[in-house]
């Protein structure tokens, strides 16, 4: 996420225990580390849950260390003897063997063993499903670049831990930098056995080793004609496994010059598919539909695609239809991004920023996109872990999104970035899990299932998810932005909330904007390190220090107030507010509009007088005080700073020339959208026709739908806002 001027300071480390930098003297023998580890099995075995959540170790930035960039090659082999405690090895490697089978936490602990037959506890941590170090398999050969080891919590227990995914590499058994007494020579002896073995794990589903076994059956083979179907086999298990990178390299490589090529490219454009490669994959369909036409998977796939395509060129969405596809268990619609009203160029706030390519009317689509990367988890406990996981695990399947995450904001790590993160080391791409933290912290939003339906009284606003939408996060903040996200399952649609011209800067509101601008600002502080100059604080910061101490006072004593005062029901499901209690409101609101320099707030939003003033439409509308809901649902307006709101609160003297659907173009840049405008619009529309009104009724029902289009991103059926 892109973020405005000032920086935070970097975090320091946690002090270090008194062991930090010594060789320990005392460590568990080889029989205690296996039969304590052998105790975790059963455990393990006896008490795990088929299927189950596997358990996430969230990383603490405070006490990260850089990913390696070196190759094994590199590194100088060092005993496990010689390593030291809460240290970072620095150009050292260790190449150990497998001892013991996996036991799987966080992560997957096991017993190894090196060439000097010193034995240790390696946890390797941050493995996709599709890796078989997830649960690396005993009597399997694995390097360590620059390991990190640590003490385990109880006395003499130590451990090395592999946070970064791409500092354990998996060797080939004859790989020939595994030494000589740790070689076991190759399991199988010619290529056809290795096929035989992928194919038989195919079967089993056991597709990481399926894809371990045809790479090996490839090393075995030097006839390209031979490679060919051993290659559309690893593909299509790299397809399932969601390694789409890999499958479409796979898929290109299959081809021979044949006929039979069209499933070599029908594999290549399901794999830039799953990318979200929508032109590549259509291209590639067409050379499939160019050798045979006549398969109707890639007859459908090509329909798909063009689907596809033609959402990213036009921004033609059936909004609707998305919506009504949405489940709990299917929150990833299958629909392209369209972002061509928008371009990216450096920020006069800080870093990048989007801006707009074209002229946009409020209310128009500034883009739609489908997120980066979203899991499917709305537990609150669980969406942070789980985002955090699905970024790491995709960047190690699939390289190619590095170009597109690994380049936005981190926030600040106790260490430089080295410009290698997500390059091919070793055959795998350099991930740093802190760096992919802090993008995380940065840049995620939270979403519902549907904006739409986060609306609704009866929804519960607590399930959100946490996604990372790329395009998105290059937006800087506003407290009064120009545009407003929702959300269709995992596609974000930005709608701008005012004319916008060709060139001007896109904003975005990170978090709803607290009320009091020191208040906002230490959120911002403490969240991205930035300090707010948007109109709104840029305005609010003229105000003295003794006027905003007086109006928090104000706000404290208001908010006090009513805590004491509960409204009363009539017995009838309408609630009744004392007339006595609505006086003192009333008071207090004024006294709190007084502490608004005239100076200062004549063209800003004075958000403290929100609440107090929808307090006041609410408790007249119960006692169907028209005159009094319009009056106090025209200040709610005016205090979200739409000044293209008639002054004159008397509803007789109001003119019919007023337009409430032209408030969002006429009230300058520094108004705030939100759906407090539009239940203010209903509000309103309900007390003008109660007093006659009916054209000006109709015309705040409109501009009340407007409204909503922008908030929902599609709906106008403001009636789901409730009464």
């Amino acid at each position: 996420m892109a973020v405005a001027a000032k920086q935070k300071t970097i975090t320091s480390a946690p002090p270090k225990s008194s062991l930090a930098g010594t060789i320990p003297t005392k460590k568990l023998t080889k029989e205690q580390l296996f039969k304590t580890h052998e105790g975790h099995i059963k455990t393990q075995n006896a008490t795990q849950a088929p299927n189950g959540p596997r358990a996430v170790k969230q990383p603490n930035v405070a006490e990260a260390y850089p990913a390696s960039t070196k190759s094994i090659k590199d590194l100088d082999i060092i005993p496990l003897s010689e390593l030291s405690v809460e240290t970072h090895h620095c150009g050292k490697g260790l190449i150990v063997k497998v001892a013991s089978p996996p036991y799987i936490g966080a992560g997957a602990v096991s017993i190894v063993e090196d060439q000097w037959g010193n034995v240790d506890k390696l946890a390797i941590y941050n493995q996709g499903d599709s890796a078989i170090l997830s649960g690396v398999p005993e009597g399997c050969i694995v390097a360590v670049k620059e390991p990190y080891y640590v003490q385990n919590g109880a006395e003499n227990d130590f451990m090395i831990c592999v946070d970064h995914s791409s500092d354990v590499i998996l060797l080939r058994f004859t790989d020939p930098i595994i030494p000589e007494p740790l070689r076991l020579g190759p399991l199988l002896k010619s290529a056809a056995e290795w096929r035989t073995a992928g194919d038989q794990a195919f079967l089993e589903r056991d597709f990481p080793t399926a894809v371990f076994c045809y790479t090996e059956a490839l090393e075995g083979l030097e006839d390209e004609l031979f490679k060919a179907p051993v290659y559309t086999k690893r593909a299509g298990v790299n397809l399932l496994l969601g390694r789409y990178d890999a499958a479409k390299s796979d898929a290109l490589a299959s081809s021979t010059g044949a006929p039979t090529d069209w499933k070599a490219y029908y594999n290549a454009g399901r794999a830039a598919y799953g990318l979200c490669e929508y032109a590549t994959s259509k291209s590639y369909l067409d050379e499939a539909l160019k050798l045979n036409s006549k398969v109707a998977d890639v007859q459908k796939e090509y329909e798909r695609v063009q689907a596809r395509v033609q959402e990213e060129e036009t921004g033609n969405y059936d909004f609707t239809a998305m919506h009504a596809s949405l489940s709990p268990t299917n929150v990833h619609i299958d629909a392209g991004s369209f972002l061509a009203n928008t371009r990216v160029a450096d920020s006069g706030f800080h870093g990048r920023g989007l801006f707009a390519a074209s002229p946009l009317k409020a209310g128009d689509l500034v883009y739609v996109e489908k997120a980066t990367l979203m899991p499917n988890q709305y537990d609150p406990a669980r969406a942070s872990a789980a985002l955090y996981t699905l970024m790491v695990r995709q960047l190690c399947d699939n390289p190619s999104l590095a170009d597109t995450v690994l380049k936005l904001f981190p926030g600040q790590l106790p260490y430089e970035r080295t410009g290698a993160e997500g390059t091919l080391v070793d055959g795998v791409p350099v991930v740093d899990v802190f760096m992919v933290e802090g993008i995380r912290t940065k840049n995620c939003f939270s979403s519902p299932l549907s904006t739409y339906d986060d609306t609704k009284p009866t929804y519960n606003s607590a399930r959100m998810a946490k996604g990372l939408w790329a395009h998105s996060s290059l937006m800087n903040h506003s407290c009064v932005p120009n545009t407003m996200r929702s959300f269709v399952g995992d596609m974000l649609i930005c709608r701008a909330t005012r004319d916008v011209r060709e060139g001007e800067e896109l904003f975005q509101q990170y978090v709803p904007v607290q009320t009091l601008v020191d208040v906002r600002n230490k959120e911002f502080e403490e969240g991205w390190g930035f300090e707010c100059r948007c109109g709104l604080c840029e305005g609010e910061r003229r105000s003295g220090e003794e006027r905003l101490k007086k109006r928090k006072e104000a706000v404290l004593a208001l908010e006090k107030f009513l805590d004491k005062k509960p409204a009363v029901s009539n017995g009838k499901g309408t609630i009744i507010v004392p007339d006595a209690t609505i006086r003192t409101v009333d008071k207090m609101m004024r006294q709190l509009e007084e502490l608004h320099e005239a100076e200062v707030y004549e063209s800003l939003p004075r958000l403290t007088l929100v609440y107090p003033c929808n307090w006041l439409v609410d408790a007249h509308r119960a006692k169907k005080q028209w005159g009094k809901v319009v009056k106090y649902s025209l200040k709610v307006l005016r205090n979200f700073g739409f000044n293209a709101v008639p002054r004159d609160d008397d509803p007789a003297k109001l003119t019919v020339d007023w337009d409430p659907r032209e408030i969002y173009t006429q009230s300058g840049e520094v108004s705030l959208m939100a759906v407090h405008v539009v239940a203010s619009l209903r509000r309103l529309a309900e007390a003008y026709a109660a007093l006659g009104h009916k054209e000006l009724a109709e015309r705040c029902v409109e501009a009340a739908k407007f409204g909503y289009t922008m908030v929902t991103g599609f709906s106008e059926d403001v009636d789901a806002l409730g009464q």
